[in-house]
């Protein structure tokens, strides 16, 4: 009998011994956790990322600024940020310093570069590139997507764009070379999406959605009065169903949108404002800006929650968008609008 409590004593002090000591091992655990593991990101998610969002962030231009500019900017409310890889322009590992500094978790960003070709005008060499130019255009990706990859602090890249200088398209012949790789990343999952920039000709767009395996979805050009705006080209990208990519909206040929200050004080918008929302409006068209300035950014994020329900007579005689366009110099050969149902009115964002 004695023997019997004794056995039961030992084995409560046993397992009270072995809770003090869990329970200290947790207690320490916690004290040496890094902060970096405290649950800030816990409300700031954003789980409808895509490219086929309206808006963007760029980074063109930061320089040193840029971790600070992107961190703002997705506080501010942007998901989609844009850098490019051995760009001249781009400071790429601001921007994975940026995006760690928000907070945000990974997952609930879209982060898209560029593959720069090393002979290209705005290529510029990295501290890490070997000091001999590479032989090919396939050994030049293969670095370059390792290179971005470390410079984001990621291991996969939502977007990868082939870059082409302003509107002079790289030989067909070394493109699609690196095309190639870009395809062989897509097919690993390290590259998610593929596009192309600064096409301006049917023909060329033709050619590579026939050639290539993994179909670009993405063109990025630039929005501007001396490419008709793209006027003619809006069937072929309806065609193959392509997310257009709009830069220069702000600091081109539109003038900022002041052509139509006069709308856009009758909609209670800023002129930039109304921009964004008629390029917005049209659909499959996302725009990309780079302001330094905390109240655009802010103004950006507000008009691309409401820009649908902007401009009137959409589905009827579309009075306003004509104007507008006329105003700006665009023809108004092929109008649509964005098919989203959703229509959210500006009051309540814009106050």
């Amino acid at each position: 009998m004695v023997q019997i409590r004794k056995s039961k004593t030992n084995r409560r002090r046993l397992i009270y011994r072995l809770v003090c000591f869990g329970v200290a091992f947790l207690f320490t655990s916690l004290l040496l956790l890094p902060e970096t593991f405290t649950p800030k990101t816990a409300t700031i998610g954003h789980p409808d990322v895509s490219f086929r969002s309206p808006l963007m962030y760029g980074t063109k231009s930061g320089n040193e600024q840029t971790a600070q500019l992107v961190k703002d900017a997705i506080h501010s409310g942007f998901r989609h940020v844009v850098t490019g890889g051995h760009h001249q322009a781009h400071n790429e590992s601001g921007v994975g310093q940026g995006w760690r500094d928000s907070l945000v978790p990974r997952q609930d960003l879209f982060l898209q570069t560029c593959f720069v070709p090393w002979d290209g005008k705005d290529f510029q060499k990295q501290a890490t590139d070997p000091e001999s130019t590479l032989a090919t255009i396939e050994e030049q990706v293969r670095l370059s997507i390792e290179t971005s990859l470390r410079n984001l602090q990621t291991d996969y890249l939502d977007v990868v764009l082939f870059h082409n200088f302003r509107a002079k398209l790289y030989p067909y012949d070394q493109m699609i070379k690196a095309w190639r790789v870009l395809e062989d990343y897509v097919k690993q999952g390290t590259i998610r999406h593929l596009g192309i920039s600064s096409v301006h000709d049917a023909t060329y767009l033709e050619r590579i959605m026939r050639d290539a395996i993994v179909k670009p979805e993405i063109i990025q050009n630039r929005f501007h009065s001396n490419r008709g705006y793209d006027v003619e080209l809006h069937e072929t990208f309806m065609k193959y169903n392509l997310q257009v990519q709009r830069f220069w909206l702000l600091n081109g040929s539109s003038g900022g949108g002041r052509k139509n200050s006069d709308m856009a004080l009758k909609k209670n918008l800023t002129p930039a404002q109304l921009m964004l929302a008629f390029v917005m409006s049209f659909g499959s068209q996302t725009c990309l800006v780079g302001t330094h300035n905390l109240e655009h950014m802010k103004q950006d994020v507000d008009i691309s929650k409401c820009y649908n329900s902007v401009f009137s007579n959409l589905d009827g005689d579309d009075t306003e968008r004509n104007e507008y366009a006329m105003k700006l110099g665009m023809k108004p050969k092929l109008w649509t609008r964005d098919n989203d149902t959703k229509r959210n009115t500006c009051d309540s964002w814009l106050k």
